[in-house]
């Protein structure tokens, strides 16, 4: 649905505000079909303003609900924001091994911080210990300490030889927050809070301790994978999100959208982002038991698609 709100748009015209797509909106008639509780948002970022269109039930146009969405894996890229502003502080070098930031043995495999940031750790789909209930409804990461992840780091046993390839991992991005946490010697929990609502002004974007969605996961502050999945937010913040990329600025979310590192001939990953090869746009999607969401931003443009859904 996003790919094609962004192609439409761009087709349509860069410079004066799009309405969302025919073509995009027979996608949302599809896809909320005999889901009489469907909410899907969808926002289209533009130089000359933004609309944000809601469908219920059957694709109908209802007004934008005043809700909060979970947003799953688009966390990451907030992890790697953290990260790279850490790096442009000088609190974090992308080139040292874990080993030399976590108490871990230097005889087990050690990625480097680079590595875990652009999902080319050998830790691959690596996920011991996880509770498996993904597309069932419960959080199958709660529970699971940054303690418990540096245990599980290590028992990793490698099953392969470097160079390791693009490989996506939540396992590597939760230990990316654990090595984050223990360079500010604070939870990350807390820095995640703080950098969404105080750094980046994003006053509704939250990690929810208690349920504060429809069938949504619950979070304990000492969780690890929160670094990956965690957050949730609203139409609006997302909006804020994305036109932070757009502007630039900070300087260290620029950082973050850098192609890094190659995942096939027409992409590559930045600090938590899949960017085009041709470096014209970033996105990530997310998902969690009852929500999905989808962010796509494209700079040369100063386009940019939110979509989120219950």
């Amino acid at each position: 649905i996003t790919a094609a709100v962004l192609a439409a748009g761009i087709c349509i015209a860069v410079f004066t505000p799009v309405p969302i797509p025919a073509g995009a909106e027979n996608q949302i008639r599809v896809y909320t079909r005999n889901k009489p509780k469907a909410e899907v948002t969808v926002a289209v970022v533009t130089p000359e303003g933004t609309d944000i269109t809601a469908y219920g039930h059957d694709g109908v146009k209802i007004p934008v609900p005043d809700r909060a969405y979970e947003i799953g894996d688009i966390t990451k890229t907030f992890t790697g924001a953290i990260a790279a502003k850490a790096v442009v502080d000088g609190k974090l070098s992308p080139n040292e091994r874990v080993s030399e930031i976590l108490p871990m043995s230097r005889a087990v495999y050690s990625p480097t911080v680079f590595e875990l940031l652009t999902h080319s750790s050998a830790y691959s789909n690596y996920a011991p210990e996880t509770r498996h209930h993904l597309f069932t409804g419960s959080n199958p990461y709660s529970g699971i300490t940054a303690m418990d992840l540096l245990t599980q780091m290590h028992s990793f046993k490698l099953t392969y030889e470097p160079p390791y390839l693009y490989s996506y991992s939540d396992f590597g991005t939760a230990a990316a927050g654990v090595v984050i946490s223990k360079v500010y010697d604070v939870d990350f929990y807390s820095i995640l809070t703080i950098f969404a609502q105080d750094e980046l002004g994003l006053r509704h974007t939250f990690v929810p301790l208690e349920r504060s969605t429809d069938n949504g996961w619950i979070w304990k502050n000492t969780d690890a994978y929160l670094a990956s999945d965690g957050l949730t937010s609203t139409i609006g913040d997302m909006v804020a999100y994305a036109k932070l990329y757009l502007n630039g600025a900070p300087e260290y979310l620029s950082i973050a959208i850098e192609p890094m590192v190659e995942i096939n001939a027409e992409y590559s990953a930045g600090y938590q982002w899949s960017i085009s090869n041709t470096g014209s746009f970033v996105w990530h999607e997310g998902e969690t038991g009852h929500y999905a969401s989808c962010l796509i931003i494209d700079s040369k443009k100063h386009v940019a698609v939110v979509v989120l859904s219950n």
